[in-house]
């Protein structure tokens, strides 16, 4: 990535320090730049779709798909990730040692695991929000399901009387499982442009 973020332009950054004031030149990533926008509006074929693998790392894309490691810096830029930790999928392994400590300390009164937790159809306090199985769109929290199953009315746009076999929970593993595989999902600027977007973008941010 540091290839990316070398042709950000400098900006002075002021933060608190005790009852000081310290300024620091730092590299100016909120610049937001228009490359992208303007390559799909140029060519609708600029850009590919691609799944991330299991384990597959930028570097690993960027080799296999540019021939060059060094260019992963792409990959990131084209799917705006500044963050890999929070914004590139996790491996199962990795996955369930966050999960575990997200929700260490709402599994705690139950004496369980927080995957265990996290997946216990038994329970209610995992539950993120509702789903209708018939538009798996249409989502309600959990305080809506009661009041809708209390007064027997379904909430909005859902019409007629309420029906629990129309509604299936989603829960806290199932739902964050979901988010992180969703980030599989990436572009790839087409092969083609890569000689000449590293030039675009040096000259967008410096100007």
């Amino acid at each position: 990535m540091s290839k990316y973020f070398r042709y950000y332009p400098q900006t002075q950054y002021a933060f608190a320090n005790g009852s000081f004031t310290i300024e620091k030149s730092v590299k100016n990533i909120s610049l937001k730049t228009v490359l992208k926008d303007g390559l799909s509006q140029d060519d609708p074929y600029a850009f590919l779709r691609y799944t991330i693998r299991e384990d597959e790392k930028a570097e690993d894309i960027a080799d296999f798909y540019y021939d060059d490691p060094a260019m992963s810096w792409l990959v990131y830029f084209a799917n705006d990730i500044v963050d890999p930790y929070t914004q590139w999928p996790k491996t199962y392994e990795n996955f369930t040692e966050y999960f575990r400590k997200k929700y260490a300390s709402q599994a705690l009164p139950s004496g369980t695991d927080a995957i265990v937790w996290g997946q216990d159809t038994t329970r209610t306090d995992n539950i993120v929000h509702w789903k209708n199985t018939d538009d798996e769109t249409i989502l309600i929290s959990p305080d809506s399901y009661i009041r809708a199953q209390t007064f027997n009315v379904n909430v909005p746009p859902v019409d007629g009387d309420f029906v629990a076999g129309d509604w299936t929970a989603v829960r806290r593993f199932d739902y964050e499982m979901e988010e992180n595989e969703e980030l599989r999902n990436i572009i790839l600027v087409n092969d083609s442009y890569a000689p000449t977007v590293l030039e675009n973008l040096r000259s967008l941010l410096n100007g």
